[in-house]
């Protein structure tokens, strides 16, 4: 007792340690190395399967845009053959358009 008041005196509150024996120490490292491991384990699988899930959504998000980009190439095919149509001297022939059309006065052709 009279040592550990002295020792009070002189280093204030802080009090020794305990002393520990090496196959304490050894047989706790063993523990916390354990933990890690797991911890670490833990960590990497939770890594692993925030990655597949996110290939996972990445292939069924690129599919569906695979398949948008398919309808809108109908869609653009579709367009341009109705241009086509529209364009067709067949289709101005059977419209009244060619009716309001003013027919040239004289016609010259420029030959060699």
């Amino acid at each position: 007792m009279i040592d550990e008041d002295i020792l009070r005196k002189r280093y204030g509150k802080k009090t020794m340690k305990k002393r520990t024996t090496l196959s304490q120490e050894v047989r706790r490292a063993i523990i916390w190395l354990f933990f890690g491991l797991i911890l670490i384990t833990v960590a990497l699988s939770v890594v692993f399967l925030l990655n597949t899930s996110n290939s996972a959504q990445k292939g069924y998000i690129h599919s569906q845009l695979q398949l948008q980009n398919a309808e809108l190439e109908a869609i653009n095919k579709e367009l341009r053959l109705k241009i086509l149509q529209a364009r067709s001297i067949l289709h101005l022939e059977s419209t009244d358009k060619i009716d309001v059309m003013i027919n040239p006065e004289k016609t010259t052709f420029i030959t060699n």
